[in-house]
């Protein structure tokens, strides 16, 4: 779920909230293939009868396929949810993930950083304590 859309649907927080519970998710799920692939490489032998080499080997590539792709993916939600975490603070007042969104022009938004581009498409959002506008991007 993209930021502005979880924003508008459940809040702020609870979309963070729902986007560490997640990206665990996907951690707990590369353990698992990963523990799948030391499976497979524990019973792996060239000389054991037909079908069951070329079983093994395919099932330690998949599972380590999908290993490598929810680490990643695991990595790149938890990126994005503490980008937009650190970035959800008032300067005015201080308070932390009361937002909603706002018509702020995101033009107007200061240009990111090679290493941060691509990270988070710009979202205008408004304190709920004191009406502060700002970009979140």
């Amino acid at each position: 779920m993209e930021l502005a859309e979880g924003i508008r649907q459940v809040g702020f927080r609870r979309w963070y909230e729902r986007q560490l519970i997640e990206s665990h998710l996907y951690l707990v799920s590369a353990l698992l293939c990963l523990i799948a692939v030391l499976a497979c490489l524990e019973g792996f032998s060239l000389r054991a009868p037909g079908w069951e080499t070329p079983a093994r080997f395919v099932a330690i590539f998949a599972s380590g396929a999908g290993c490598l792709w929810t680490l990643r993916r695991y990595l790149a939600m938890l990126k994005l949810a503490t980008y937009a975490a650190q970035r959800s603070v008032c300067e005015k007042c201080g308070t932390y993930g009361g937002l909603e969104l706002s018509g702020v022009n995101a033009r107007h938004a200061r240009k990111l950083s090679e290493d941060e581009s691509g990270i988070l498409s710009p979202v205008g959002v408004r304190c709920r304590k004191c009406g502060r506008e700002w970009t979140i991007e």
